[in-house]
């Protein structure tokens, strides 16, 4: 089997999933995992899909692509790269920042996160409210022999310059 990374992106609408998964099954593919998120108004997904081996990444696209066009998305179609087996064992932690919004928290903290080896799996944000309060959830992924008591210090001099709090979480479960 091949594995197949899809992106798209578009303006949100009902029957963007239905019509791309549709055309993945009609190439025998299977879904390993998705992420899609409601970003304002647009839709995002991110798909990895076996497909038999005499599939291709070219005939995934070409595939893909008139319902792409049909739906005004954009469009990325590529192999996956193939999952480390550290990916499943090392610990992962959430770091939450909260804090008034302005430009630059989600680069300082990832910088920060980037300069200690720590792995980002999993990101989401928001403003909201009036005056806007900025909420960054990050799930990582420490390198061996770094804890969440390491990576707090580590990032506690980053929420200090940045003005807002921050919290590192350690996760006892893998959500969903």
């Amino acid at each position: 089997m091949n594995e197949i990374a899809v992106t798209a992106v578009g303006a949100d609408r009902p029957g963007i999933v239905a019509a791309l998964t549709e055309a993945l099954l009609d190439l025998g593919g299977n879904l390993e995992d998705v992420r899609a998120a409601l970003l304002r108004g647009s839709f995002a997904i991110a798909l990895l899909v076996t497909v038999p081996d005499d599939v291709t990444p070219g005939e995934v696209d070409a595939a893909l692509r008139p319902v792409a066009e049909r739906l005004g998305l954009g469009l990325f179609t590529g192999l996956a790269a193939p999952e480390t087996p550290h990916q499943a064992a090392r610990e992962r932690v959430i770091v939450s920042v909260y804090g008034a919004d302005h430009p630059g928290i989600v680069h300082a903290v990832t910088a920060g996160l980037a300069d200690a080896g720590v792995n980002v799996v999993d990101l989401s944000s928001a403003a909201v409210g009036t005056p806007p309060i900025y909420h960054l959830a990050i799930e990582v992924e420490l390198p061996d022999g770094f804890g969440a008591d390491a990576l707090e210090a580590r990032l506690r001099p980053i929420a200090r310059d940045n003005d807002v709090d921050m919290a590192v979480i350690p996760m006892t479960d893998e959500p969903l």
